[in-house]
């Protein structure tokens, strides 16, 4: 499975585009997470994760490479849990290099053009990339579904339409004058698409409550979706 994460890291950084498209967000956050004292800014990381994530499955499967990689002493559940594997570690590193770049823009480069340095403390700069890694699991997990089935970067775009696709059945409440239908909006809302306040997670407030146990149910679900559809797919020249 190791060998499937250092693949899926080469892929994605020695993509020019996607070197490019991080560091303008890079420059986005970076000033945001110093005026803040590190509690904003991170919020970039949702659009870093569909940068990192796109086609994590579905491109390799349509431009031949998944069937290749296949032929080899690999099993379809390796390549999947390295392929997740490495949408979290790259995300990982993306976080850690913009807190760097944060401290050395409030620590250096304010002063060098004559602005007083700033202290980042580092007790709000780490919980809350923590939070955002935490954040990102689930819906990492929820594009690796997507991308076993739908091909090229509809994995990113199914999971954009998520959210106003779990909106229907309130539009639908209000419509059609049935609040049993807003009931099962909620139901959906809160099942397939968790939202959960890790910031207050990592304070110590529920940190074991419902929301967690959905969330924690919502990544296993999710995952085992994923090779469950995976090993039904039929690739050319691959193993099980």
């Amino acid at each position: 499975m190791r060998e499937m994460v250092r693949r899926f890291l080469r892929q994605r950084f020695s993509s020019v585009g996607v070197v490019v498209a991080l560091t303008a967000l890079a420059f986005v956050a970076v000033p945001q997470l110093a005026s803040s004292g590190g509690t904003a800014g991170f919020e970039v990381g949702t659009l870093a994760l569909l940068i990192l994530a796109a086609g994590c499955v579905s491109r390799d499967a349509t431009g031949g490479a998944l069937q290749m990689i296949l032929c080899r002493p690999i099993s379809r559940s390796e390549y999947l849990l390295g392929r997740y594997g490495g949408i979290l570690l790259s995300f990982g590193v993306f976080l850690v290099s913009l807190a760097g770049l944060t401290l050395l823009f409030t620590r250096a480069i304010l002063p060098m053009l004559g602005a007083p340095a700033r202290a980042i403390p580092l007790d709000s700069l780490g919980p809350s990339m923590l939070a955002t890694f935490l954040g990102a699991v689930a819906s990492a997990a929820t594009i690796l579904l997507l991308s076993t089935f739908l091909p090229g970067y509809g994995d990113v775009l199914g999971f954009i339409l998520l959210t106003p696709l779990a909106a229907v059945p309130d539009i639908a409440a209000q419509v059609l004058h049935m609040p049993v239908l807003a009931k099962v909006g909620r139901i959906l809302r809160d099942n397939v698409l968790p939202s959960l306040d890790w910031n207050a997670v990592l304070a110590g407030r529920h940190p074991f409550g419902e929301a967690t146990g959905r969330w924690v149910l919502a990544v296993v679900v999710y995952l085992a979706a994923a090779l469950f559809a995976f090993s039904r797919r039929e690739f050319a020249y691959g193993q099980d």
